[in-house]
């Protein structure tokens, strides 16, 4: 069940419904897990017995490491805790990748001898719900969190239908306190969730999707499209997957937002960051932050030293990139957002590269730190799109030998506007950041809350915002609407 379909609405508004009907407190929270569980059956079929034994299994593991009277104990059943969702994340995920490798190396020895794949079908949203299991264990064991002792409050967290294909990744920290209150679906949670919901949905439907369909063209055959058209269909990736995994966020935590929930925001700006460590503090924010601290923390963070460090920041970046899929393009897009955060620890935070300069704080500089950043993340989103290293390498062969033709195809007179409208505005803002005062009213414009604004208006003005996005997206939307991006994932 698509957040962009009619049937999603129906099921929406048939549970809003039964939440205001029934306001006993258990009965609300019991309906809204029945409903979640709904929605993955629909989405995840037979899947959801795996959803329903890694909440079982996460939940029990919390109370024995709450209740162990030893840490001996408390480790061995947070050991407990931890490699089993991690081993059904490998099975469903990795496994067929594994074998894969293997036949890879067997075929050096002895060619024709293989493993036959299993052909794992990839539960829904797996990457999702065994990371919020794997945190309330260890929440616990840190002594973060204490166990929660009703289980259907804990399933609900785990289970909990707006975030649990494609996240944002929710904390029981974030989450389980909330519940101790009843549901009360407000006016003002209404107007600010269905605000969200619908800018979400235009940033997918309208944006991403129309994009999508000219990516997709292009990366098919990458070795048939010149430098140019290689550029342009990296550009748009990287606007399209923003659009796409920014606005399933923005529709979870409004759905979630209209139930009186609060879901932690997932995306801050992150095309207007000027270094790429800033970046990842802004780009999939639950999940940065579960890397940190599930991740590069336990493994020593910056307390064992400088090699160390460098080591365990490069070791999280490959585990992040291995995360999002099963492919080496995704490791070696986690390896190179790696070193790209180890060059800039080595020179900006460690040897104070261009520290006490006064001009690389200037508005000039910093919209050239902002370019040269988002060059850096978009020749990442090329490795992160390509369909196969053999594709990765006639992309990245063609822009080492850059060919300028714009000759090939019939977007070849679109594609010349395109690169000449890109290049003279940019040059236009690099001579407008020369003026404090426009660059103050373009950070105001930008970095306005428009999703405060139109929400808090009086209804009369929220249901003519709401009328017109719904408009456009039903004119401007293709006919056909693709899943998630983040569903593969």
């Amino acid at each position: 069940m698509l957040f962009t379909t009619p049937e999603f609405f129906i099921f929406l508004v048939v549970v809003i419904l039964l939440i205001e009907l029934i306001r006993k407190q258990l009965w609300q929270q019991i309906i809204l897990l029945l409903a979640s569980y709904y929605f993955y059956w629909c989405s995840g079929s037979i899947h959801i017995l795996l959803l329903i034994f890694v909440t079982i299994a996460s939940y029990l593991c919390g109370w024995r490491v709450w209740k162990a009277g030893t840490l001996k104990r408390k480790r061995i059943w947070l050991a407990v805790g931890t490699i089993i969702p991690l081993a059904v994340l490998a099975y469903f995920k990795y496994i067929d990748f594994g074998i894969t490798q293997i036949n890879n190396v067997l075929g050096l020895f002895s060619p024709g001898a293989s493993i036959p794949l299993l052909e794992v079908l990839l539960p829904v949203g797996v990457s999702f719900f065994t990371f919020q299991a794997l945190s309330y264990v260890f929440d616990i064991y840190l002594g973060k969190i204490e166990h929660e002792e009703k289980f259907h409050r804990y399933a609900l967290f785990i289970a909990f239908f707006p975030a649990l294909v494609a996240g944002p990744i929710v904390r029981a920290s974030e989450f389980l306190p909330q519940l101790k209150s009843k549901i009360s679906i407000t006016g003002a949670n209404l107007q600010a969730g269905v605000t969200l919901i619908i800018w979400g949905l235009f940033k997918k439907m309208v944006i991403a999707d129309n994009i999508g369909k000219y990516v997709d063209i292009i990366y098919s055959n990458p070795s048939g499209y010149s430098s140019l058209y290689i550029v342009a269909a990296t550009i748009l990736f990287g606007i399209q997957i923003y659009c796409d995994f920014s606005g399933y966020a923005n529709i979870a935590i409004g759905v979630g937002r209209v139930f009186g929930f609060k879901l932690p925001e997932n995306f801050d700006m992150p095309y207007f960051t000027r270094n790429i460590q800033i970046f990842w503090r802004k780009w999939h924010m639950t999940l940065s932050r579960f890397i940190r601290d599930y991740v590069y923390i336990p493994l020593g963070g910056n307390r064992k030293g400088h090699l160390r460090t460098y080591v365990n920041l490069f070791a999280s970046m490959v585990i992040c990139g291995f995360w999002h899929g099963a492919a080496w393009t995704f490791i070696i897009w986690g390896a190179y957002h790696g070193i790209m955060l180890l060059l800039h620890r080595y020179f900006v935070g460690e040897r104070k590269w261009g520290a006490g300069v006064k001009f690389l704080d200037s508005n000039p500089a910093i919209f050239v730190k902002v370019l040269i950043t988002q060059a850096l993340v978009f020749f990442g989103w090329m490795i992160f799109r390509a369909n196969s290293l053999g594709d990765l390498m006639t992309c990245i062969q063609k822009i080492v030998f850059f060919d300028f033709s714009f000759a090939g195809t019939s977007y070849s007179g679109l594609l010349q506007l395109a690169v000449l409208g890109c290049v003279s505005m940019v040059l236009v803002c690099f001579v407008l950041s020369f003026n404090k005062k426009i660059v103050e009213l373009v950070k105001k414009i930008i970095f306005f809350d428009y999703m405060n604004y139109f929400s808090s208006q009086k209804v009369r003005y929220w249901v003519i915002y709401i009328v017109i996005f719904v408009a456009l997206i039903l004119l401007l939307a293709p006919p056909e609407t693709p899943e998630f991006i983040y569903f593969a994932f």
